[in-house]
């Protein structure tokens, strides 16, 4: 009877250190799984600035973009504007060119006509 009381203490013994050893491994599973899960929410927060991040500058740049495009658009239509503003000085230039030319050609045939007379009085 001694003997088996000796052979079930050694199993007592030895199912207290496997539920030692499984009470340890459980409490390590379980700390694993948090600090898995304490990455993964980690992982998903940097995920998360980095895809605002990423966000803020597009939209950033997209800002800068229309101000540029709007700026040189502008900067088309006031070149239009000088252009059109140069082409009617010219259109007066011409004109004015125009008449300047009709005024010498009527002093030039009122000149040659006067020659002309001239000769046939003498």
């Amino acid at each position: 009877m001694a003997e088996l009381e000796t052979r079930v203490s050694d199993l007592e013994r030895n199912v207290d250190r496997v539920m030692t050893k499984l009470d340890m491994f459980i409490e390590e599973s379980r700390a694993a799984r948090e600090k898995q899960d304490a990455d993964i929410r980690e992982a998903r927060k940097k995920h998360d600035d980095d895809m605002r991040e990423m966000r803020e500058r597009h939209e950033a740049a997209q800002a800068k973009h229309d101000a540029d495009m709007r700026e040189m658009r502008q900067d088309m239509k006031d070149m239009q504007q000088n252009i059109y503003a140069k082409m009617d000085n010219m259109d007066v230039k011409i004109e004015s060119m125009g008449q300047h030319v009709r005024n010498i050609s009527i002093a030039a045939i009122v000149g040659i006509a006067a020659l002309v007379v001239a000769v046939f009085l003498k």
